[in-house]
């Protein structure tokens, strides 16, 4: 995802148009950004006083963290040998987590955890 416009730009930008005697589509030509992002930073400026821009979305938080990674790195420390679904199948049946066997192989390996692939 690209790096939000700043502040500086936004604010000539705005103020270029709240001037007046300018369409928003010449306006944002001048300044080479879409007449739909211009339009934005206008409600944006009505709405919350500031062109600051938001913060980006934080995306999807893993449920293994806290006392579930713990177990699931005792799980690992007791039994090396097992595969990560074996793992992911003890985790949920030992913390009622709801996770995926993907979401335990993540946690697995930002902990430096290397496991088997498959059964021998």
């Amino acid at each position: 995802m690209p790096r939000p416009y700043s502040v500086d730009l936004r604010e000539r930008a705005v103020a270029a148009y709240r001037r007046g005697g300018r369409t928003l589509e010449e306006v944002a030509a001048e300044f080479s950004v879409c007449s739909k992002t211009l339009a934005h930073w206008l409600k944006l400026e009505d709405g919350t006083g500031s062109l600051e821009p938001r913060p980006r979305g934080g995306g999807n938080f893993s449920a293994i963290q806290g006392e579930v990674l713990e177990t699931l790195k005792e799980q690992v420390r007791i039994r090396p040998d097992a595969t990560v679904q074996e793992h992911f199948a003890a985790l949920v049946a030992r913390t009622q987590v709801h996770t995926s066997s993907s979401a335990v192989s993540r946690a697995l390996r930002r902990q430096g955890l290397g496991l088997k692939k498959s059964r021998s």
